[in-house]
């Protein structure tokens, strides 16, 4: 097995969303948010420092790291390597769990605290925007002013960031986002780390946490399993994908046979009424036409099931032979 890099989810957790390591999760949130001055986090909690190897297993694992600072302002950072279907809701959703998780019974709505999500991608979610670096926040268009500050959603796509050399590197941002993902330049502990790098909080001892958790036979373990699930996984969609294609030509012989058979019946029946040649051939193009139907409505059963099955629009278009405006 390969050494992983600080964006595998498992070794990010490790890394950056255990107590012993809260000096790197402050010192990386305060790269990537650029806080300065009294907005700097200087006191952090980490709300969920566990890691479970069982759950780390599971299919469609969140391995996020969730954190409040000393002002109760809440985070929440997930790493993402592959892009994934409906990505943007999924990311909204787990920063309103974690936003509508604050106030227990009784508590005043003004103890609300902002609400802060980052997603480290590695794949470009907005090919038509230039910077890698997207915020959104509540905002109303029309008069150009923001209604609140209490929810805040960042998207950093890595896949967009180039600079590999250190002394190119201007920011903390920039510094941590080489290091994130670079960082395997540096797998051996022999490999001078460069100045730069030396210098930025937190990113030395994130390195050797980092090779730590990697060698450590327990975290091995664990990438292995996830490792195997995924493999299992795979093998299970490809085989409800040939099972699907068996399902879907069935279906497409079925129903022209039975359209085949209706219209041969409606012909011999029309023929009697209105001539024997003329009444076949209405017939055939009728039970054509209701084999058809018969054929696109099993296409769309389909692909009904293949997009419950998060199965991507390309993928489910190429399944099933469906026009863009039939998968809509």
């Amino acid at each position: 097995m390969n050494t992983p890099t600080l964006l595998n989810d498992i070794i990010f957790k490790m890394v950056f969303g255990t107590e012993a390591n809260r000096p790197l999760l402050r010192a990386l949130l305060n790269a990537l948010l650029a806080l300065t001055g009294p907005d700097r986090i200087v006191e952090l909690e980490v709300l969920n420092p566990q890691l479970d190897k069982d759950y780390c297993t599971q299919k469609d694992a969140i391995l996020d790291v969730k954190a409040r600072d000393s002002e109760g302002r809440l985070y929440n950072i997930e790493v993402q390597v592959t892009e994934r279907p409906a990505y943007v809701e999924r990311a909204l959703y787990y920063l309103a769990r974690l936003f509508s998780s604050q106030l227990e019974k009784g508590d005043a709505y003004t103890e609300i605290a902002r609400t802060i999500g980052i997603s480290l991608l590695d794949f470009v979610m907005f090919p038509d925007v230039e910077d890698l670096h997207s915020t959104y926040r509540l905002y109303d268009e029309k008069h150009s002013r923001a209604l609140s500050d209490v929810l805040e959603l960042h998207f950093i796509e890595l896949a967009k960031f180039r600079s590999d050399r250190p002394r190119e590197l201007s920011t903390p941002f920039e510094r941590w986002l080489h290091v994130l993902k670079f960082g395997g330049l540096y797998e051996s502990d022999r490999v001078a780390l460069p100045s730069e790098l030396c210098e930025e909080e937190g990113i030395e001892m994130a390195l050797n946490v980092w090779r730590s958790a990697s060698a450590s036979r327990q975290v091995r373990e664990i990438l292995e399993l996830r490792e195997k699930a995924d493999h299992d996984a795979a093998t299970r969609r490809e085989h409800e994908r040939l099972q699907i294609e068996h399902e879907l030509e069935q279906s497409r012989e079925q129903g022209l046979q039975q359209g085949l058979q209706q219209g041969l019946q409606q012909g011999l029946q029309q023929g009697l009424q209105q001539g024997l040649q003329q009444g076949l051939q209405q017939g055939l193009q009728q039970g054509l036409q209701q084999g058809l139907e018969k054929e696109h409505e099993a296409r769309v059963q389909i692909a009904r099931q293949l997009r419950d099955a998060r199965m991507p629009p390309e993928e489910i278009r190429r399944i099933t032979g469906l026009e863009p405006d039939d998968l809509e």
